[in-house]
């Protein structure tokens, strides 16, 4: 009996039988001596010079994403989670070589892209916020590289799995918390920092199809890129000018600048604000009362599922779920401190 026959009896992945066989990482007490007995009796002897010849290679997976101090240093989370799942699969020769790129520039990702081209890789973690130069790409290195997608989507690729939220329904998500505190006849702007993001324009596209049976509130739609503060603060301006207006929903996770820019002015009415991502500077307004709600992606959780979608894919043979997807957490300032990233 080999292990993936083992594996199939027991209804786990091959990598499950492996830990069990090795006494690493967690699996449950039920499973891990369903596991020993299926080993014990088929007399399972391991391929000791096939296991040899699979420690002696090295993998390197490569890591597309942008620069992480955009968006807020979004993109630290996504690869605090990267990190640990690398040092996880250090015993097993995987390393991660990072790509990073202006997530405003086409020029810069291209770049980035050739570099990947020239350097050769056994896979690829892409985040393809920028989608009509990623999906060119992806397009290029179809039968050459085997890649995953994360935070976005790009559909009908030949992706090997997406990891990542419902975009749209997070939208809806919001708009109904949203809802929930703005119960009267008012206007609601919806800022979309980057318009060209294509899972960021479905967010808004949610929130503006829950409204849609709402006629009495005004839905306001506001853009600007590249998102810095001082446009930022321009828009916000523009926004309160609006006496009617009681709630700003922010697609993505430069929330704080409107939580910023409504503390600047004290002298503002309340104004419900609805964002993403518990970054430091969102977590701090979250805790003052400027932000009510944050819609978190898990971040972490999506870089570290990601390395590990390759690792199970290349490394180990195993198929993948075409969609791994992300809970859609929200969080307040009463279970932010129970809030886990992992």
């Amino acid at each position: 009996m080999t292990i993936k026959e083992i594996a199939k009896l027991a209804n786990v992945s091959i990598g499950t039988v492996d830990r069990v066989m090795h006494g690493r990482g967690r699996v449950s007490k039920e499973t891990s001596e369903t596991i020993k007995k299926l080993i014990s009796e088929s007399d399972f002897k391991p391929d000791i010079f096939g296991r040899r010849l699979s420690l002696s290679k090295e993998y390197s997976f490569g890591v597309l994403m942008p620069r992480l101090y955009q968006d807020s240093k979004y993109w630290e989370m996504s690869a605090r989670g990267i990190e640990h799942a690398q040092k996880e699969l250090k015993a097993f020769k995987v390393k991660i070589k990072y790509y990073f790129y202006d997530r405003y520039s086409e020029s810069s990702i291209k770049k980035e892209m050739d570099k990947i081209n020239s350097a050769g890789t056994d896979g690829l973690l892409i985040a393809p916020v920028l989608h009509r130069p990623v999906k060119v790409f992806l397009e290029s290195i179809a039968d050459r590289i085997p890649y995953v997608l994360f935070n976005a989507n790009i559909p009908d690729s030949n992706a090997l799995s997406y990891i990542g939220q419902d975009s749209f329904q997070s939208g809806v998500l919001s708009a109904k918390l949203m809802k929930m505190m703005v119960r009267e006849k008012c206007s609601i702007a919806v800022i979309i920092p980057a318009p060209d993001d294509y899972h960021i324009v479905e967010r808004a596209d949610g929130f503006y199809s829950f409204f849609e049976e709402y006629p009495d509130y005004r839905i306001r739609s506001y853009s600007l890129s590249p998102c810095t503060r001082d446009i930022f603060y321009a828009m916000m301006k523009e926004i309160i000018s609006d006496e009617d207006v009681k709630g700003i929903f922010v697609a993505n996770a430069a929330t704080h600048y409107a939580a910023e820019y409504l503390k600047d002015h004290r002298g503002l009415k309340k104004i419900n604000l609805v964002g993403y991502d518990p970054t430091e500077e969102n977590i701090k307004y979250l805790k003052d009362g400027y932000i009510d709600y944050l819609i978190s992606q898990k971040a972490e959780m999506q870089g570290y599922r990601g390395i590990y979608a390759l690792y199970r894919s290349v490394v180990l043979q195993e198929p993948l779920e075409k969609h791994i997807m992300m809970p859609l957490d929200i969080i307040t300032n009463e279970n932010l401190i129970y809030y886990q990233k992992y």
